[in-house]
């Protein structure tokens, strides 16, 4: 409930917590949680991660989750202290995030151009992921109150509730309208009507996986997409509106970022195939 409510942690990082914390209790040796959470214990958890092979940003982010369980103990007066924040954080080399190009994107695109009800709307989903650089728990939020195709935008809750207003490509709002128009179609037998822009087959607001089942559908038939997920079309916004000049500032507003330092990852990006396009291109750029 405090992460929920008190936090405003979205739900798939709930979910994530949970099975931290679960793999945890699994781990240590006491059966009462608070005994078992010391520092001893939580290094030795994090030695048996690493020796199965949890790669170093999942460490860092059970280390995190432990870290939030220890405040909250002390917050509620469960306990006086957090052993966890005596645990050094695991070291990692940020890693740059995968994108598409333009010619992929509109390959995968072109893979849900069929006239059923539900290719219309996976076709608009994959083009708000892309058009608005959008999260998957995101995008299934989306309400019809919150759509505004003549306008061209888009208002959207992230994370930590923090609402921001994206602007829509014209394509984009041309494959939504197409999608409204059918929507009522799978609202039928009474079904009581979500209030979201995109609903399931039958009738419900979907979930993020629904989304990742959409975009891996997809990609598994655009031979050099493949291995794309919700998050590859989020990534392939943010770079190819640097590509073309964009402010990092409004890139940071329209991906809703907290930080700038988030965004800023995107730089490297672009830069890095610049680096590429030189030392190819370049008369010295190989010596």
């Amino acid at each position: 409930m405090d992460l929920r409510h008190g936090r405003k942690f979205s739900e798939n990082t709930i979910r994530a917590y949970r099975a931290d914390m679960y793999r945890f209790f699994r781990h240590q040796h006491s059966r009462n949680l608070l005994d078992g959470f010391t520092v001893n214990e939580i290094r030795g958890f994090m030695r048996n991660e690493t020796a199965r092979g949890i790669d170093s940003r999942s460490l860092s982010r059970e280390l995190s989750t432990l870290r939030t369980f220890g405040n909250w103990l002390m917050e509620t007066g469960r306990s006086p202290k957090n052993p966890a924040r005596l645990v050094a954080m695991p070291r990692s080399r940020a890693g740059l995030p995968g994108f598409l190009s333009v010619a992929e994107v509109r390959r995968v695109l072109d893979t849900y151009d069929g006239s059923a009800v539900l290719d219309i709307r996976n076709r608009a989903v994959v083009e708000i992921l892309y058009g608005a650089g959008l999260r998957a728990a995101e995008t299934v939020s989306i309400t019809l109150s919150g759509l505004d195709t003549s306008e061209r935008q888009v208002s959207v809750t992230g994370k930590g509730d923090r609402e921001r207003i994206v602007p829509l490509p014209e394509p984009t709002c041309r494959y939504l309208d197409r999608w409204l128009g059918r929507r009522g179609e799978l609202l039928t037998g009474g079904r009581a009507d979500p209030g979201t822009v995109f609903v399931s087959a039958r009738g419900r607001k979907p979930d993020p996986r629904d989304i990742r089942r959409i975009v891996a559908c997809g990609v598994s038939k655009a031979a050099r997409a493949a291995g794309a997920t919700p998050h590859t079309f989020r990534h392939s916004f943010a770079t190819h509106l640097l590509d073309n000049g964009a402010d990092l500032r409004a890139v940071q507003d329209m991906l809703g970022h907290a930080s700038l330092s988030t965004t800023q990852i995107y730089t490297h990006l672009t830069m890095e195939r610049l680096r590429k396009a030189y030392r190819k291109a370049h008369p010295r750029g190989k010596e």
